[in-house]
């Protein structure tokens, strides 16, 4: 005999006439769950700079850049095992266990006695967190319409901006306050099992599997939809991933999205402070509050992306976010070397946050049109070519600042990330949303 469930509700009457809207329960843990993420990840930019992590591990600039880019890479390389993972077994059951071991990693993190356990830590971290948007993005096309995809994708990532523009400002605070960067670990790590048993709760793969949801809300959500086929032996999309022309441009622009991006995450701190002459606790105050205009960027960019693809289309609607977005950021970061202030710099660098922020809902969008039936493999492929550019321009940064000029000589690193976004600008002009991708579990149906 079946134990019952005795912590789920009773279910909703079936035929009420106003919609539920448990849709917007699970986007509020989702939501939680990226600024978790986000949070764990940013966090060690305030860690490897802290006076007790320097004190303890005392790691040069070259070292530290081998941690920062670690999680990138590792976040890169995980995220078409974990998208196929989502996929194959559903985005409720992955992302529960995603969430728990990235959780542990970070509180495993506060162990490291030295480079070795601290590089496995990252890499072990970033291949954890690889799947937590390809989940949600599976959630996200499973319970929005249509026309609602980009929002409840830009409150998803908003969420995660959050966190990251609060993880040096935050951490740094607790360090001081503990007296220790390795207790803030542990804590970050406590809060992930909480947030882990709260997705389990809440979330279900689709509205029909979940007792709160009535028949109205399921209805709503999947009108417009077509009907889903017979069940079929699950494949991964090798072929189709590798083949899709449309997918490839999208792949290049998310790869120099994050070339340009990740600048601000990672070395923008050390340029404050080495060459604009702020001290650590104004130069990470001035980061995040660069940081922080992201957060503006993607609210805005969900109603952009719906607006625009109201106006122009599915096709010019979804690019033009992303073709702006570059532009913007282009701009942005060419001024940065003529502004004579650090205050005018972390301007700059929040134009350069809220225009690369605005396009994050219209590349989740894209994924959920272009995937079909694999939305999490497909948001996964996109992404880790946008996280392998986050590692690049990581690594690269102390690689050139040690091989031809010095930090006073910054001008030609902005050329470099403004470089990445010019990639973006031009491979965003050939994504076609309507260019599906093919389903090969239907294909081995017929």
């Amino acid at each position: 005999m079946p134990i019952p469930d005795m912590l789920a509700p009773e279910p909703i009457e079936e035929y009420s006439a106003r919609p539920t809207n448990v849709r917007y329960v699970l986007l509020a843990v989702a939501t939680a769950n990226a600024f978790l993420l986000y949070l764990d990840r940013i966090c060690m930019g305030a860690v490897v700079h802290s006076a007790s992590f320097q004190k303890e591990l005392g790691l040069p600039a070259d070292r530290v850049g081998d941690a920062l880019a670690a999680f990138f890479l590792a976040y890169a390389l995980g995220q078409l095992p974990a998208g196929w993972l989502a996929d194959r077994f559903g985005p409720r059951r992955m992302l529960v266990i995603y969430i728990l071991l990235w959780s542990c990693c970070t509180a495993l993190t506060g162990l490291a006695t030295g480079l070795a356990m601290l590089l496995g830590m990252r890499l072990a971290c970033g291949l954890s967190e690889a799947g937590a948007y390809p989940a949600s993005g599976r959630i996200i096309k499973r319970w929005f319409p249509f026309e609602q995809r980009a929002r409840a994708s830009s409150a998803v990532t908003f969420g995660g901006r959050c966190g990251g523009a609060i993880a040096i400002w935050l951490t740094a605070a607790l360090i001081v306050a503990l007296g220790s960067w390795r207790h803030v670990l542990w804590i970050y790590g406590a809060i992930g099992l909480g947030l882990a048993a709260a997705t389990w709760f809440v979330f279900r793969g689709d509205p029909a599997s979940h007792p709160w949801t009535n028949a109205a809300e399921r209805e709503y959500i999947t009108a417009g939809e077509p009907p889903a086929g017979p069940p079929v032996a699950y494949r991964f999309p090798w072929r189709e991933l590798l083949s899709h022309r449309v997918l490839w441009m999208l792949n290049l622009a998310s790869f120099g999205s994050n070339f340009g991006w990740a600048f601000l995450v990672t070395w923008l701190q050390s340029y404050l402070t080495d060459v604009r002459g702020l001290n650590s606790v104004d130069a990470g105050f001035y980061v995040t509050i660069a940081l922080s205009c992201g957060m503006g960027g993607i609210l805005f960019g969900g109603w952009w992306c719906d607006a625009l693809t109201r106006w122009f289309g599915p096709r010019w609607g979804r690019r033009l976010p992303l073709v702006v977005g570059a532009v913007i950021g282009i701009a942005a970061y060419l001024a940065c070397p003529f502004l004579g202030s650090p205050v005018a710099v972390a301007v700059a660098a929040g134009v350069v946050a809220f225009a690369i922020d605005s396009m994050n809902p219209a590349v989740w969008a894209l994924a959920q049109d272009i995937g079909g039936n694999h939305v999490a493999a497909t948001l996964a492929w996109s992404n880790m070519w946008g996280n392998l550019g986050a590692s690049a321009i990581s690594k690269l940064i102390p690689v050139v600042l040690a091989s031809s000029f010095h930090w006073t000589d910054s001008r030609e690193l902005f050329w470099i990330c403004a470089g990445g976004f010019l990639l973006l600008g031009i491979s965003a002009c050939f994504v076609d949303s309507t260019q599906r991708l093919p389903d090969p579990d239907a294909a081995s149906a017929e």
